[in-house]
């Protein structure tokens, strides 16, 4: 017994020599993560506390000499009885679903294309990541430029196409009737080659053996399509569709620099609502209650395709 009691104190004190006992310690990982939990406290969770704070009261950043009171869920009982605020929504989730769906199809066909022996296929792939890597308010600028009736180059060459087919004017692109499908085009113009960047990757991880057993059993390039890519490829197009909706969902600049919100409110989406509410109209709190709305329907999307990827690996 003696001999058990003098060798755990020997043991004891080599690792308080050692320093052993503090770092085999469950607060040692702890103290090496408070720092960076530190700065994720201070730019997430606080902002996110306070716009819960002000989402629950009456604060006007132009009448600060009144006062605040606690007004509960009135804010957002005043945004479900807003039209504005459903069209504005509404316009949102527009182009949300149609920017997505044509990315999708597009980065995938793109991506299925790159995968071929072709010529050139290096400089397509770099002519094609060149969107993305410019900053979506510069990608506004240029379209804007473009776009611009009478002068911009896409109205001019667009009327000279026009007459060759014995029409003499070319429709405005950002008018009230062009400006919401222009604001779709130019999301995709930008965003595709996220889009084909993540499938790219994803049939280059595809191994070669179920294509070869496809054809040796004789199935045509539709069935290997359909039957064998888009099954293996099925966890990377749910993220891909994951972030781009994410994404999506919150669009502002281009929509601040191409139209603001407009021709009228052709284009308003809840970035752009919420931008008025709180930076034009000074109502902070209103314009809380409105990111707080789309946090939850974003969340929402979030938790639906989690399930879907969970769902996933456990069939694997």
């Amino acid at each position: 017994m003696a001999f058990i009691l003098r060798k755990r104190n020997a043991k004891r004190q080599e690792e308080k020599a050692a320093g052993g006992g503090f770092y085999r310690s469950g607060f040692f990982p702890w103290l090496l993560m408070m720092p960076t939990l530190a700065v994720l406290g201070l730019i997430g969770l606080f902002p996110f506390g306070y716009a819960i704070y002000l989402a629950g009261r009456k604060l006007i950043l132009s009448k600060m000499y009144l006062p605040n009171p606690f007004v509960g869920l009135a804010n957002f009982q005043f945004l479900m009885q807003d039209p504005t605020f459903i069209h504005a929504l509404f316009i949102t989730l527009v182009i949300t679903l149609e920017a997505v769906f044509i990315e999708f199809w597009l980065g995938l066909g793109l991506a299925t294309l790159a995968q071929r022996n072709i010529r050139g296929k290096g400089f397509f792939r770099v002519c094609l990541l060149v969107p993305m890597a410019i900053t979506p308010v510069v990608t506004g600028l240029m379209w804007r430029f473009m776009l611009y009736p009478g002068a911009g180059l896409i109205p001019y060459y667009g009327k000279q196409l026009a007459n060759l087919f014995g029409r003499e004017t070319f429709p405005e692109l950002l008018s009230v009737n062009y400006a919401l499908q222009t604001i779709v085009a130019v999301d995709v113009w930008q965003w595709t080659p996220f889009m084909f960047l993540i499938f790219l990757a994803g049939l280059a991880s595809i191994p070669p053996e179920p294509y070869e057993a496809a054809r040796i059993d004789g199935a045509s390039p539709w069935f290997i399509f359909r039957s064998v890519t888009l099954p293996l490829l099925r966890p990377m197009i749910l993220i891909a569709i994951l972030i781009r909706t994410m994404d999506a969902f919150r669009i502002f600049d281009k929509v601040f620099v191409l139209t603001s919100g407009g021709p009228g409110d052709a284009t308003e989406t809840l970035a752009y609502y919420l931008y008025r509410s709180g930076f034009k109209f000074f109502h902070a709190s209103r314009g809380a209650a409105i990111a707080l709305i789309a946090l939850v329907i974003i969340v929402g999307f979030s938790f639906l395709f989690v399930k879907l990827l969970r769902k996933e690996a456990v069939i694997r």
